[in-house]
């Protein structure tokens, strides 16, 4: 989504169905954390309303996504016997996976004509639905404030950290991080407001990339601050 430029798409999408958004680490800031239909981080790393959610979905749309074992849980995340995948990507081998309807092509395009074809039948989620992607929500909202203010002593926690340096940043700022405990940690707990605000490398955990890929993002970047951080 955020590579394609899809993000107004997505929330368009979002705001036109009522269908919920689950992030995984590349996606992350595709749709501002506080928005009705982001369910936030989903997988092995995610928030409990996105995986609660993923559990027991017939129908998930993968825009852009490789489906690695972290965000499916290594194929045991989407647990309904007849659920289905459409799989949007540029690459068709990661189009097919789980058996996906392959969408080969751009995640904006594709997004807009799948909402075409939706707004054709003015559709949009049950207000039972919503009403529980609502609550999940509201529940995992308050879980994530609960880990901002522990308050632990002496030392004080790593959740706790990840709050104080997110209050700390602004909306045109940039955190970046790579190997460790915090990616796990940031996926679920970092509240993003837009696809440029988060930086993660998480493809193969390279220690120590944080540090130059901070000073690659200073270099390119014309507003904002970028804070590094560096896990375990």
């Amino acid at each position: 989504v955020i590579y394609s430029s899809a993000e107004a798409t997505l929330l368009d999408f979002c705001n036109n169905t009522g269908i919920p958004v689950g992030e995984t680490q590349a996606g992350k800031g595709s749709i501002a954390w506080d928005h009705a239909q982001c369910l936030g981080a989903i997988g092995v790393t995610g928030t409990s309303s996105a995986n609660i959610l993923a559990k027991k979905s017939d129908l998930v749309i993968c825009i852009g996504t490789r489906l690695s074992d972290f965000t499916t849980a290594s194929k045991t995340l989407f647990q309904n016997q007849n659920v289905k995948f459409i799989g949007i990507n540029v690459s068709p081998v990661d189009a097919i996976k789980h058996s996906a309807l392959a969408l080969v092509g751009d995640a904006k395009v594709s997004l807009q004509k799948i909402a075409e074809i939706l707004n054709l039948y003015n559709y949009n989620v049950d207000k039972k639905y919503s009403n529980e992607i609502a609550s999940l929500n509201s529940e995992w909202h308050k879980e994530v404030d609960r880990i901002f203010s522990l308050n632990n002593d002496p030392c004080i926690s790593q959740g706790e950290v990840i709050g104080l340096v997110s209050k700390f940043m602004n909306d045109d700022d940039t955190v970046v991080c790579a190997a460790g405990s915090l990616p796990g940690d940031m996926h679920k707990l970092w509240r993003t407001v837009n696809g440029d605000q988060y930086h993660m490398e998480y493809g193969y955990s390279c220690m120590g990339y944080e540090i130059a890929g901070g000073l690659g993002i200073r270099l390119a970047k014309d507003n904002g601050d970028v804070v590094v951080m560096v896990g375990d």
